[in-house]
């Protein structure tokens, strides 16, 4: 190409002026043939793949291989149910990683198993036992949802209410033909009477609704719904509706403004306006099992046999495998494993496992304080949850305080009761049940409850001291006497529902005490609470200082609530504020005035005066869950806090917390978020009960009484992969013997179990942990199980061999949900269990926020719940898997974009028809350069783009930024593709340029889109073997930077020019007149058909004092130029001198913006190539055409001037 001798210059450029015609590529598809096409191929590679056993690997002879190896695993899922897209997301992480380094030429490994173990399938068989018992099978005759009141469906002054329910899903086989509404006025036990009906047909999308007139202002009501069926055959009753929304009051109609009819769902009284609205979806959410499983798409017949729970384990783990491979997920399938003792060889890893953690003094037996369901009768941990997974138990001090006599009339009954054996206690029902779990009543688990009365019924009433009558006082308080006062801000829901006040450090408590001290305000709150709130339970008492902070002096509370102008407690958000502000304040920074520990900081006096108190009798400790937990079994039912005998595994015990927190601070997590969150969850993880009366699992292998809990059981079983298809042969059951080199029993040593000191269970010693599995996974001598004989010594070395060269886990995939336990788990137990080999811990962790689906929670509730088979038949697997590479990377929820996954399908299927066009010179928009004529610089751009395009998308798989990989690996290649087309129209195309292109983008998108690239690697390149096996493209030479600079100049004046041309035929049109002609009537100037560049290869000496000026004060850390450059620029003497007035500081403006976005390289003095050298049609000219335009160009940034010629 020519080069100028002269400086500066310009070059002329002919235009190709041709129409171009509208794409309409991306709109979503019309018919299902592209579709279907990919579910050709998606059936034709996954042959493939199982004929020549793609997924397959073997640990090599030892000496053989120095290739290295990388085994990933994912958590796995729980087996009741099928698959979702919320799997789908994230296993492929850990499926796009695998699928890179088995193509980097490692030996890659990603095993895949199913969760058995714990409550959910068991309480599932238990509850669709029931239901067929109760209504009937294999065709229930089910209930209506149990009614509620409509919003809007309040109306006192017609007497009326208006009440909505959903439709039974199955009646048994027979027609639903009408409902009644039977309605009962006063309290249980009263007669139900007929009210309403309403024929079936009424329904509207599964929802009635009915208007029950005749009703009477403040007259207690309840509702319910009956079916009848054709014939007259009996239907059911629904459960009735008889409490307001918060289940707390009795269901009554108010008149108009009236309390109870505001706490109606819908809000406020009078007549309705306009028709009530539907039913909400609350109680259309409480599916029967039986639904549940019709919606899986089982007939009535097939629901029968799932009554038993071995039955779901035979029946979804294969499906569960079925799906993953129709996702193409490239699994070695003969690995694959159930849990529980179903699985014998399973069944003996985890026996061997706690054998090993008991044996290192890990495991310990006791009363500890557990979330525990009191339908099971045992602990319901994480994975037995319907809600609350992650809710710990919460810590509370109670502090006994004697209600003295005379007694509230509601309480005379218990006057004379002493502390001691007939202790009673005033608190709220839900404290009492978890305080009879935690030895504070007669009979565990049992509370006897005495009497019910509202809170106000106690105002007035006096306390003092508990039990311990030692001091005569309140504890830490004055006063001898202080009385019952009402606070807005109690809750029937968290600890008694009755509170000690501290009106000095809480501002809620202080502007309820002011109020208190107001007399109009107590006279309003005396007829709020419908009792009279007495002068002389307030008036002669103060505020009691008790402590003191630097900031808030020592009455924090009133400090801030007069720093907030706080003048009452309705003031909620201020007053948590001035609360968050005096708690934090008053604990890391207070010191103590008053009490038994004045003088000692309050986080050091907190912990004695709790000790002292409860030694003192005058307190008791009381724990309850810290938020809402119901277990799957029973999720109507809230979980309680229970002392129980257990065995429990001591995470936080200080030398194993100390062991995992080394490791964990070389462990790679991929995102500074999620190394936090481990350390967070190794601070408070502590004490975690491992056993369980009831469900499915193994046996503790000391006290078969309990069975190992289900998160317990689930921390090192990775390891079982390593030899799972060497014991199992073809069957993930285990029950496939015909090959197994060791029966189960020889793999289990059976010991008979010894008790010691009179039998404790705490006392009992387990078996010697396993021969077989200390030799398989810690190398340790091998001796054959007691009566058994030997395992083979050739399939031990193999084993042993297997074991060793996998292991550890290069990569554990996972939600960001699990990290507080079960990956936290996983590394306590590592440690544990190799603590003498910390080379078996895991060598990193990654974890993914939670995917949702068109930026919404993924819910079958609002129908965007997507199966994994849904997600492949709706869209094909490589479009679902394309989608998910595109919804994002980080600990953030992600987002399946459904549209992204519409517009794949007809993305892969284009590209597949142009590549296999172009190859065979038959596309359209793409000929054939004719071999042997010469290159042009576009070929050098395209090679370089390429290799450079490859080592983007290395980067991203191997830093597990896939969405960073799918945009090079596709939009990126593409997009290089185009911009070569694009410029090669009337050159042509290099063959071998571009087959490399069709090669390499295939290889680059494996990971995400297997099936189609293995179409293109088969059908359109003709190449042999797998795709999915093939090396990862290599660039063919280092990346030129230069090129790669000019290639981004060559497009962006590209764009330059382009930009010009419409705004020159704006200016036509401007010109023309109504007529279409110039204004003028003179003849209309013809199109430009060529642009002049002209080209700037040094700026002007001031600017490029700017630019220097403007780099020495960039800053790279926040990637920005300081705004001190500008005195800088205004006072340097040499810019001055050029008399450019305010110039400098535009440009310089100017150019901040830039390096904003381009970093220092957008301050650049020069551009690092040649800018006239880089275009195909080039002039010299002798002389400068317009002076003025060659004035305005600066380097890589060229003038266009558009002109016609002949």
């Amino acid at each position: 190409m020519p080069r100028f001798d002269f400086l500066p210059c310009f070059i002329d450029l002919v235009l190709d002026t041709r129409a171009v015609a509208g794409d309409d590529e991306m709109a979503a598809p019309r018919s299902t043939v592209r579709r279907d096409l990919l579910h050709d191929i998606e059936a034709r590679a996954q042959a493939k793949w199982e004929e020549t056993r793609a997924f397959e690997e073997d640990a090599p002879a030892e000496g053989t291989w120095d290739g290295g190896k990388y085994l990933v695993t994912f958590p796995y899922p729980y087996m009741n149910g099928r698959l979702h897209l919320g799997h789908a997301f994230s296993l492929t992480k850990a499926e796009f990683s695998v699928a890179f380094h088995r193509m980097r030429g490692e030996k890659a490994l990603f095993p895949f198993a199913f969760h058995c173990t714990g409550m959910p399938i068991q309480a599932a068989a238990h509850k669709l036992k029931n239901e067929f018992a109760l209504y009937g099978s294999p065709l229930p005759n089910f209930p209506t949802s149990p009614p509620e009141v409509v919003e809007g469906g309040v109306d006192a002054a017609g007497g009326a209410i208006t009440i909505g329910w959903r439709a039974p899903t199955c009646t048994g086989g027979l027609a639903l033909v009408e409902y009644l509404v039977l309605v009962r006025e006063g309290p249980a036990g009263g007669e139900w009477q007929e009210r309403a009906r309403l024929p079936a047909s009424a329904a509207e999308e599964g929802q009635c609704v009915a208007r029950v007139d005749g009703l009477v202002v403040g007259s207690q009501y309840a509702f319910k719904v009956r079916t009848l069926l054709e014939g007259g055959a009996a239907g059911a009753d629904s459960r009735p509706l008889a409490k307001s929304p918060d289940g707390k009051k009795d269901l009554k109609l108010m008149a108009a403004g009236g309390k109870a009819e505001k706490e109606s769902k819908g809000g406020g009284g009078g007549k309705p306006k306009g028709k009530p609205q539907k039913v909400v979806a609350k109680t259309g959410g409480l599916m029967h099992q039986w639904d549940i499983l019709r919606a899986m798409g089982l007939s009535p017949a097939e629901i029968v046999p799932f009554v038993d729970p071995v039955y779901w384990l035979e029946y979804f783990p294969p499906l569960g495998k079925t799906d993953l491979i129709r996702f193409g997920v490239g699994v070695d399938w003969r690995r694959s494993f159930i849990t529980t003792d179903y699985n014998p060889y399973y069944d003996s890893f985890v026996r061997w496992q706690f054998a090993k953690l008991r044996a290192g003094g890990f495991v310990a037996f006791g009363k500890r304080p557990s979330i525990f369901s009191e339908a099971d009768a045992q602990p319901c941990m994480d994975h037995d949850r319907d809600k609350g997974e992650g809710v710990a138990p919460q810590e509370y001090t109670a502090i006994k305080m004697r209600l003295l006599e005379p007694l509230p009339p509601v309480l005379a009954k218990f006057a004379g009761s002493q502390a001691g054996e007939g202790v009673v206690y005033l608190c709220a029902a839900r404290a009492a049940r978890n305080m009879a779990f935690q030895d504070l009543f007669p009979e565990w688990g049992r509370p006897k409850q005495l009497a019910t009365f509202f809170g106000r019924e106690l105002l007035g009433a006096a306390v003092k001291a508990g039990r311990s009558v030692r001091t005569g006082l309140a504890p830490l308080c004055p006063y001898e006497r202080i009385h019952f006062l009402p606070l807005l801000t109690i809750s029937m829901t968290k600890g008694t529902a009755i509170v000690t006040s501290v009106p000095s450090d809480s501002p809620d408590d202080y502007a309820a005490f002011m109020d208190m001290k107001n007399a109009k305000k107590r006279e309003y709150y005396s007829g709020q609470a419908g009792a009279e709130l007495r002068a002389e339970w307030i008036d002669p008492f103060e505020v009691v200082p008790v402590l003191q902070t630097p900031e808030l002096g020592e009455v924090a509370a009133k400090f801030m609530c007069d720093k907030l102008g706080i003048a009452s407690q309705k003031e909620v958000e201020k007053l948590k504020e001035a609360h968050d502000v005096c708690y934090t304040a008053g604990f890391y920074k207070g010191v103590m005035t008053a009490g038994p520990f004045a003088g000692l900081p309050v986080q050091e006096a907190k912990l004695k005066t709790k000790a002292k108190m409860v030694a003192d009798g005058e307190a008791i400790t009381y724990l309850e869950p810290e938020g809402l937990v119901t277990p799957r079994s029973t999720p109507d039912v809230e979980c309680v806090v229970a002392l129980v005998d257990q065995w429990y595994l001591k995470y936080g015990e200080e030398e194993w917390a100390a062991r995992v927190g080394e490791h964990l601070g070389g462990l790679e997590c991929y995102n500074p978020a999620v190394h936090k969150a481990f350390r967070d969850a190794l601070g408070w993880l502590g004490d975690w009960a491992c056993s369980r009366s009831f469900g499915l699992g193994t046996r503790m292998p000391w006290d078969t009484q309990f069975l190992i809990e289900s998160l317990s059981d689930s921390t090192i079983y990775m390891a079982y992969y390593t030899v799972a298809h060497l014991l199992q042969g073809s069957s993930m059951f285990g029950t496939d013997r015909a090959t197994a080199p060791a029966a189960p029993r020889q793999c289990t040593d059976r010991v008979p179990l010894k008790t010691h000191s009179g039998g404790s269970p705490a006392n009992r010693r387990p078996s010697r942990p396993s021969s077989f599995w200390d030799h398989v996974l810690l190398g340790k001598p091998y001796e054959p199980a007691a009566g058994e004989a030997p395992v083979p010594a050739a399939s031990l070395a193999s084993m042993r061999r297997e074991f060793e060269f996998w292991y550890p886990v290069d990569m554990r995939v996972s939600g960001k949900d699990l990290i507080p336990n079960h990956l936290t788990m996983s590394l306590y137990n590592h440690a544990a269990v190799w603590q003498d080999d910390p080379a078996k811990y895991p060598r990193s962790i990654f974890c993914n926020g939670h995917v949702q689906v068109d930026a919404e929670k993924m819910s079958k509730s609002k129908g965007n719940f997507i199966g994994l088979l849904q997600a492949c038949e709706k869209w094909c697997a490589d479009a679902t898997r394309f989608a998910c590479a595109d919804a994002g990377d980080g600990i953030l929820n992600a987002n399946f974009d459904t549209t992204i996954a519409d517009r794949s399908i007809l993305s892969l299927t284009a590209e597949l028809e142009w590549a296999r066009a172009a190859l065979a010179g038959s596309a359209k928009d793409a000929s054939m350069r004719p071999a042997g004529a010469a290159a042009t610089w576009l070929d050098a751009w395209f090679a370089n783009e390429m290799n450079r395009l490859v080592l983007a998308v290395t980067e991203g798989f191997a830093s597990m930024r896939f969405r960073d990989a799918l945009k090079h690996a596709w939009y990126g290649m593409q997009e290089a593709r185009d911009r070569y087309r694009s410029g090669c129209v009337e050159s042509g195309l290099d063959a071998e340029l571009t087959r490399r292109w069709v090669e390499w983008q295939a290889l680059l998108m494996v990971p995400i889109t297997p099936h189609w690239s293995e179409e293109v690697w088969s059908a359109v390149l003709g190449r042999e073997g797998c795709a999915v096996r093939a090396a990862w493209p290599t660039p063919t030479a280092p990346i030129d930077a230069g090129v790669s600079a000019a290639g981004a100049y060559l497009f962006k004046v590209s764009s330059v020019i382009a930009t010009a041309m419409a705004n020159h035929e704006k200016k036509a049109a401007k010109a023309k007149g109504k007529g279409g002609k110039p204004a003028d009537g003179g003849a209309a100037a013809p199109k430009p058909n060529q642009a002049r560049l002209y080209v700037a290869r040094k700026f002007p000496r001031w600017k490029e004092r700017v630019l220097e000026l403007l780099r020495g004060h960039f800053d790279a850390d926040s990637g920005a130029v300081s705004e001190a450059v500008r005195a800088a620029i205004s006072g340097c003497d040499e810019i001055k001198a050029c008399n450019k007035g305010k110039q400098p500081m535009q440009f310089a403006a100017m150019m901040m913006e830039e390096a904003k976005l381009g970093g220092l390289s957008a301050l650049a003095l020069s551009m690092p190539f040649d800018e006239a050298g880089i275009h195909v049609y080039t002039e010299a000219h002798d002389s400068v055409p317009d002076a003025e335009m060659l004035a305005s160009a600066a380097p890589g940034a060229p003038s266009v001037q558009l002109f016609h010629a002949e």
